[in-house]
């Protein structure tokens, strides 16, 4: 009886041990990606944007958004997410699990969305917020969200399904108004900074499909990588290294594409 018990204790403790050491290099299976997205050449600048509808939005004068240029040529507002394949998933680190669980806030402030581009997971919510004092109408279409938000109101909606690329969100009332927003199953995606830089962190490692896109471009396409270039859809297949980051550098794009 006692050599059974002792054999089963060593089976036991093997497999935990197993398990164990499994556990631990499937946690070691993440890496992350990083790079800048800049600017070859000078851009046109955008269009003022006709703002004749209330005098606080009037006083204001919101900027038209849809090519920002920061130090040093940044592309601010350029998109990258890790792109799954219709009806695949694609494994989630543990970190992610409380940040899921808070609201991503869309203020509309100074006559203008804020941030300009937001990024939210299916099942998280978004709380729409109203700090200006006038009312506004935000229409986030993808959700099939259309309601007013009067001053210092706010609404939360559910982030129902995921979509191929940021979509737009618009305000009926002031309709220079213009934000975007993207919902995807994963949170693996960015929007570059006013320096250009962006970073995904915790990726899965291995080899994934990445979307580059940008408003006034749309797909970032033929935009250089390490070992290849995005192509017609501004997509790149990408090697995650576990434990390490893959740095893409500086990207380049024409400014040209932008308009």
């Amino acid at each position: 009886m006692l050599k059974s018990f002792s054999k089963r204790s060593v089976v036991v403790g093997a497999a935990w041990v197993v398990l164990h050491v499994a556990a631990l290099a499937q946690a070691a299976e993440w890496g992350s990606l990083k790079g800048r997205i800049v600017v070859d050449g000078t851009p046109a600048k955008p269009a003022p944007l006709a703002v004749t509808k209330d005098q606080y939005c009037i006083d204001k004068k919101p900027m038209n958004d849809s090519i920002v240029i920061g130090k040093d040529n940044a592309l601010v507002n350029a998109v990258v997410y890790l792109r799954v394949a219709t009806g695949q998933k694609v494994a989630v680190n543990p970190e992610y699990d409380a940040k899921a669980k808070e609201p991503v806030v869309l203020d509309n402030k100074g006559c203008s969305f804020h941030p300009h581009i937001s990024l939210v997971r299916v099942g998280q919510t978004l709380d729409i917020k109203n700090s200006d004092p006038v009312g506004h109408n935000t229409n986030v279409a993808v959700f099939a969200f259309n309601q007013t938000i009067p001053t210092d109101g706010h609404a939360e909606i559910k982030a129902g399904a995921a979509g191929p690329l940021p979509t737009p969100v618009v305000c009926n009332i002031h309709p220079f108004m213009k934000g975007y927003v993207l919902a995807q199953d994963h949170p693996y995606m960015t929007v570059t900074g006013e320096d250009g830089t962006f970073e995904i962190k915790n990726i899965p490692a291995g080899k994934h499909d990445f979307q580059f896109w940008h408003e006034a471009a749309g797909y970032l396409k033929d935009v250089a990588l390490k070992g290849g270039k995005t192509d017609r859809r501004g997509r790149a297949e990408l090697t995650i290294p576990a434990g390490q980051t893959l740095d893409l550098g500086d990207l380049k794009v024409k400014a040209s594409g932008l308009k």
